[in-house]
């Protein structure tokens, strides 16, 4: 290709004609191995515009915010390739499709129960779903029917303690250490100033409702069959459920059913 090139910008005479076994025809011919580096160049830069070939995946790792946890190039390669890929939607079968091709094991649940007859019946979130405030929830009261002989729950009392959680948003703030007359006011102390806050911060805690009108706006995030739990890296803890929060409906509050290895 460079030597047809310089065929066409060499002067139109009989002196510059590049004919078989000339010196000159041989000292562009040598020419055309610099050309050939330019084109690999351009080719390079071009492989850089897909995920499997490109040449820069720590910057576009930095492009699209994704923490770099993960040691094996393949895997970032293709977290890398789900995040291009993304496009935005609603329904489940997209948001399970989005979490798995970045990598990561796990299923979308509906929030009515199965098998649906007549008007679906909600998932009582209360029963899988941790929030540090609701209390445990009672399965086998005195004269239950799981309170029979043979069931495994067969413990008058006996309780349930959901070990699933809820995700709504990840809202921290900064956790007030001084107030006039706490022990963090004694003179020397590092924080001895009413109101002082030292950089430590906690998530906003949302209690799960007890409505049952609203539990239809639950979205179960969890193992292959629910409510069986699918196991995360702890390491991408963070990622995964960013990237929830990112494709999930704004309106919907995600149980999570998941324990983090």
């Amino acid at each position: 290709m460079f030597f047809r090139i310089f065929q066409h910008v060499l002067p139109q005479a009989k002196a510059w004609r590049l004919i078989v076994e000339k010196q000159l025809r041989q000292f562009f011919q040598g020419l055309t191995v610099l050309g050939e580096d330019v084109k690999s160049f351009a080719d390079y830069v071009f492989l850089d515009l897909f995920p499997q070939s490109t040449r820069e995946l720590d910057a576009w790792e930095k492009q699209f915010g994704l923490v770099q946890v993960l040691t094996d190039e393949q895997a970032r390669r293709d977290r890398l390739e789900a995040t291009w890929k993304a496009t935005g939607g609603q329904d489940p079968r997209y948001i399970e499709d989005t979490l798995r091709a970045a990598g990561f094991d796990v299923y979308v649940h509906e929030w009515w129960q199965t098998p649906v007859v007549g008007t679906p019946t909600p998932k009582n979130p209360l029963l899988v779903l941790n929030d540090g405030v609701n209390p445990l929830q009672y399965i086998a009261n005195c004269g239950a029917q799981k309170a029979n002989c043979g069931y495994s729950e067969a413990i008058c009392g006996a309780t349930n303690q959901p070990t699933g959680y809820p995700l709504v948003n990840k809202i921290y703030s900064a956790l007030v250490t001084a107030v006039c007359g706490s022990a963090h006011m004694i003179s020397g102390s590092a924080v001895a100033i009413c109101g002082a806050r030292e950089a430590e911060y906690t998530q906003k805690r949302y209690v799960i409702p007890n409505d049952v009108d609203k539990w239809p706006f639950f979205l179960y995030i969890g193992g292959a069959a629910y409510p069986d739990k699918a196991e995360v890296p702890a390491t991408r803890r963070n990622e995964f459920e960013t990237l929830c929060l990112k494709i999930c409906p704004t309106q919907q509050w995600l149980g999570m059913l998941v324990e983090y290895v």
